[in-house]
């Protein structure tokens, strides 16, 4: 009888160390997307989570940063990667969006940021890096220093260059007075501009 109960005590306990060493197991790779050989994933490390690029190359396996996460939780409403060819060079576009939302008594604002990336996964190089954010925007503005008197101001604002990627590999950034191309050189490696870049505005009647 004392034997059974020693054999009993032993099995509870075995039990109870594995069902500890399974809680501190570490947390899962959350896959965002995929395509090719290559897979965009939120990995958690003691320093905090990433989203990174895993390249898989004839069983070699590169680790491309594409953000550090500073929010608890990164949520975006769609991200993307898109190859495409310009000047022989086979290119990733990684996207992806978030939204923006600020409600407080004295400001309401939605809006969406936007980021693209260019990867030359080859070289393990980040072409280009852009962010872009338009939302609308809500707020008391106080009319003199005792805060008696407010109204209600309403504006839509854009920050950064908005980017759109062209059918032959070129890229756009534009604001609403600013228009740049962008083309890829094979010799250096990189896009540069393409010419100089167009301004719109409204000219003063004389």
């Amino acid at each position: 009888m004392k034997k059974l109960f020693l054999l009993l005590l032993f099995s509870v306990t075995a039990i109870g160390f594995a069902q500890k060493g399974k809680s501190k197991a570490s947390p899962k790779n959350v896959v965002l997307a995929t395509v090719d050989n290559i897979s965009a994933e939120i990995i958690s490390e003691k320093a905090g989570k990433r989203v990174v690029l895993f390249v898989k190359n004839e069983g070699v396996v590169d680790t491309l940063e594409v953000k550090k996460l500073d929010k608890v939780e990164f949520k975006p409403t769609s991200f993307t990667i898109k190859s495409f060819t310009t000047q022989g060079k086979k290119i990733y576009h990684v996207n992806w969006k978030e939204v923006i939302k600020v409600d407080t008594k004295l400001k309401k604002e939605n809006g969406v940021q936007t980021e693209d990336q260019l990867w030359d996964t080859q070289s393990k190089t980040l072409l280009l890096g852009n962010i872009h954010k338009s939302s609308h925007i809500k707020e008391t503005v106080f009319l003199d220093a005792n805060k008696t008197a407010s109204h209600d101001v309403e504006k839509n604002r854009n920050e950064g260059f908005e980017f759109t990627l062209n059918a032959d590999g070129s890229f756009s950034l534009k604001t609403k007075t600013q228009n740049s191309t962008y083309v890829y050189n094979s010799a250096s490696s990189k896009y540069e501009m393409k010419g100089s870049p167009k301004t719109s505005g409204t000219k003063k009647k004389k």
